[in-house]
């Protein structure tokens, strides 16, 4: 994936566009639209119109513009990326932590 970072790298004008699709959701669930609000070396968080639960397996597809990926626009899909934290953000949305495995992106 792009570039990897230790810390988080992204400001609000530098979010990733995300669109996911949760395999627990029912296999008639939509893809939905979402965005990064922060990404680590192994995986990001977002915020989700609908509850997930911790251990639920996503299916992604990510939009990295060039000012975050340092190159050209980039796009990635990743059918392995589970959810491992739930968490409160700044502004009351709840966000998940997703971990992508390490090979996982294509």
């Amino acid at each position: 994936m792009g570039p990897k970072q230790k810390n988080s790298v992204l400001s609000n004008r530098q979010l990733i566009p995300v669109s996911f699709r949760c395999s627990e959701l029912g296999s008639g669930a939509p893809d939905y639209t979402t965005q990064a609000v922060s990404i680590f070396q192994n995986g990001f968080v977002i915020v989700s119109p609908e509850k997930l639960r911790i251990g639920s397996l996503l299916s992604l597809r990510l939009r990295v513009p060039p000012e975050v990926s340092g190159g050209p626009f980039w796009e990635s899909r990743c059918a392995d990326a589970r959810v491992v934290t739930e968490q409160l953000l700044k502004g009351g949305e709840l966000g998940y932590g997703v971990r992508i495995k390490d090979d996982a992106l294509r």
